[in-house]
């Protein structure tokens, strides 16, 4: 288990990469020693094997001086034997000067007739011949007797005489036992650091053991924590560094479970507040609705109630009108027919608001028939004639119904129409009016478009709210109670459709209104379409 190595987790521990280093750091150091020391032994070795086998070189050689005087190979034979005798030398001969040897022991492979460079030059001492993978081969010549003996030189000579060469002896020293040496030296030492290593590396791993329970169990409470579990904390031990570490994690995870308190207790108070604003909030919203509800059938009642009593007042005020002008009470006449205008006025005012009760309450009920859309216009066309008359205004009415007769509410149309066009006959001064019709199969569209005072982008959109023009001052100008454009909407909605609005201050305005026809269009008895365009011009 020491030397396992996991190679599927690329992070290994600190304790494996510590014993990793160190092993690898110890195997290294143990191989450079061997080798370094094994050198070193085998060049010494090296060194003394040469020397001593120079010395036997020329031990032989001194032996061999008899041999080559006589020629005869037996006068050395012993000098030969004793000098195979030693144990690293393997070949041992004598040579005459031409080469020939004249006596020889053991075996060597070198080539014949190797002469080294300065033999040529007269060598007179053994040197090394040949230095091959497995031996060395030492050459030493071999001299007379004469060489050297100064004291049998005679007096009246003036030159000493040379020594005579007699020839040369080859020692050959094997390499085996270098070899042998080396390779012992190199293994005794690579057992002994190997062991040493293994020695230090168990002493290295208890260490290790020790130092490292602290990391691995500050490891596994982190591992904890990033589970989730907040509670947990270190136990402050081991070196100093891995203590301070465990210090700060317990300082953080003090900060943590802190911050989770506050959390939890902010996310309750959040949950208490929110539950008791939903509470407040459905409480105001059936609150809303009952009001609105109770508004809303009050309107109903009220205006029902008003509408019965008005009618009649309009009704017997235009009888009296009729019988005063018959009387010839003009003035009487037309005092009466203010009070009419009035009573109509509020009538169209009780109406507007019974229709927004019915609205809201959910209570309007469409009634569907064949509308022949020429009707409606001309209609429309009378009603608003006098308010067109009153302010000078021209009114175009343009209709392409292509003989077809939608079915809808046609009542919610002319209204629809009514309160579009009776604004722009009232916002329109000595201007010209467009009315345009278009009835298709799919879809209704309507168009009233004027030259009157316009609307501001920043009003278009509260105009469609209840009792709202486009500003107080329109609002003390023009007379209404802002519940026609409402309604108008209210009612688009209600059949499906949408209303638009193209306007710019100064400059005019167009409603538009679509309204989609689902039922199945009746068809007038007429072929091709039909367009019908009037001119009004009031006078």
């Amino acid at each position: 288990m020491l030397w396992r190595i996991d190679t599927s987790n690329p992070h290994p521990s600190f304790r494996r990469r510590l014993l990793l280093t160190y092993t690898l750091g110890v195997l290294g150091l143990a191989l450079a020693t061997s080798l370094a020391t094994a050198w070193v032994a085998n060049y010494r070795s090296g060194q003394l094997l040469m020397a001593q086998g120079i010395e036997i070189t020329e031990n032989l050689a001194r032996q061999s001086v008899l041999a080559l005087l006589y020629g005869s190979g037996e006068n050395a034979a012993d000098a030969v034997r004793e000098t195979m005798n030693f144990p690293a030398v393997s070949y041992a001969a004598i040579q005459e000067p031409d080469g020939t040897v004249l006596i020889s022991g053991g075996h060597i492979n070198h080539p014949a007739g190797e002469r080294p460079a300065s033999e040529s030059q007269g060598a007179d001492r053994a040197y090394l011949l040949a230095d091959g993978t497995r031996f060395w081969l030492f050459s030493a010549p071999v001299f007379s007797p004469s060489q050297g003996a100064d004291d049998n030189v005679p007096e009246y000579a003036a030159v000493p005489p040379e020594p005579e060469r007699l020839g040369r002896v080859l020692v050959g020293v094997s390499k085996k036992a270098l070899h042998t040496a080396q390779f012992s030296v190199f293994l005794n030492n690579g057992l002994v650091t190997m062991a040493l290593a293994l020695v230090l590396l168990a002493v290295l791993n208890i260490y290790l053991s020790r130092l490292t329970i602290p990391l691995k169990n500050l490891h596994a409470l982190m591992e904890q924590a990033e589970a989730g579990d907040t509670r947990v904390r270190a136990k402050i031990e081991g070196p100093m560094e891995v203590a301070h570490i465990a210090r700060v994690f317990n300082q953080m995870m003090e900060a943590l479970a802190e911050r989770d308190r506050r959390l939890r207790e902010h996310n309750e108070l959040l949950e208490s507040e929110v539950a008791l604003r939903t509470r407040e909030l459905v409480y105001a919203r059936d609150a809303a609705l009952a009001a609105s509800q109770q508004k809303s059938e009050f309107l109903a009642n009220v205006t029902h109630e008003l509408r019965t009593p008005l009618q009649s007042i309009i009704g017997y005020t235009d009888v009296s009108i009729e019988m005063l002008e018959d009387e010839g009470l003009d003035e009487l006449a037309s005092d009466s027919r203010r009070v009419l205008n009035s009573a109509q006025h509020l009538l169209t005012l009780i109406n507007d608001l019974l229709d927004m009760a019915r609205i809201e309450a959910g209570r309007l009920q469409l009634n569907p028939e064949p509308v022949a859309m020429s009707d409606v216009v001309d209609e429309v066309a009378g009603i608003i004639a006098p308010l067109l008359k009153a302010n000078g205004n021209e009114l175009d009415v343009h209709i392409s119904d292509g003989g077809v007769r939608p079915t809808l509410d046609r009542g919610r149309i002319m209204q629809i129409l009514l309160n579009l066009a009776g604004n722009a006959a009232k916002f329109t001064r000595q201007g010209h009016i467009r009315i345009s019709v278009r009835a298709m199969p799919a879809e209704l569209t309507m168009a009233v478009k004027d030259d009157g005072i316009g609307i501001a982008e920043s009003q278009q959109q509260r105009i469609f709210e209840h009792f709202r023009q486009a500003d107080g001052s329109t609002t003390r100008r023009f007379q209404g109670a802002g519940l026609g454009l409402a309604i108008t909407r209210q009612l688009c909605e209600l059949m499906g459709g949408s209303i638009g609005l193209r306007s710019r201050l100064g400059e005019g305005a167009e409603f538009t209104v679509h309204i989609p026809l689902t039922g199945a269009p009746d068809t007038l008895n007429t072929t091709g379409k039909q367009i019908i365009t009037m001119n009004t011009q009031g006078t």
